[in-house]
């Protein structure tokens, strides 16, 4: 059942697509909310590790981990999507920015712009969920990733307000829904079946003690 859109929730949505807004953002948020951007920015992160570590076989089961945990994630994702029916910003809010893939270019809604869908897809935000529930999994796949790992879904989360997709409620909703569902994954199960980055070490300091 959709809810209504708290204050602070409009406030901040209004702040970020269209007060905020520049040349510069016009120009990468697209980009940084483009599923394939992902894959863009993974590929060659693992290529250089797996150059850099030579441990092709860990990275290829903990790429395969994080995929089976995104797929879990994202059906749990349109399970709420679906349950709460939440219209997305930028078919309910008047002078709203959004951006059209298709004629790539940004659309403005005008000012007497009436909203007219009463069930939509934007809570949670599916590109928020999927992007910290990749992260965080990656996370406790490859701990010294922690550094930076977290600006990925803190771009793609912001872009998802920015385009009008989703309320910032939306997307905070999406970074504690995929944290949740990869905890729980990795303390259950997943974390039983993949083999530790420092097993060799581990060994080697065991038997000199």
């Amino acid at each position: 059942m959709a809810f209504p859109t708290p204050e602070w929730d409009l406030a901040l949505f209004k702040l970020i697509n269209m007060q905020w807004r520049n040349d510069v953002f016009d120009f990468l948020m697209p980009i940084f909310s483009d599923r394939m951007m992902v894959w863009v920015i993974a590929i060659p992160l693992l290529l250089i590790t797996g150059i850099k570590t030579k441990k092709w076989r860990h990275l290829l089961i903990g790429l395969a981990i994080i995929g089976a945990t995104v797929g879990a994630n994202d059906i749990g994702t349109n399970i709420i999507k679906d349950s709460v029916g939440r219209v997305r910003p930028k078919d309910a809010i008047a002078q709203s920015y959004h951006y059209s893939y298709k004629k790539a270019e940004w659309l403005q809604r005008p000012a007497n712009f009436i909203q007219t869908d009463d069930h939509g897809s934007s809570f949670i935000s599916g590109h928020a969920s999927n992007s910290a529930a990749a992260v965080v999994m990656a996370m406790l796949l490859w701990p010294k990733l922690r550094s930076f790992l977290w600006i990925l879904p803190l771009l793609i989360g912001y872009s998802r307000v920015y385009l009008a997709k989703h309320y910032p409620l939306d997307v905070l909703g999406g970074w504690a829904f995929g944290i949740c569902i990869s905890l729980i994954l990795w303390k259950v199960l997943l974390h039983r079946f993949y083999p530790s980055w420092d097993e060799p070490e581990k060994q080697i300091s065991e038997q000199q003690s």
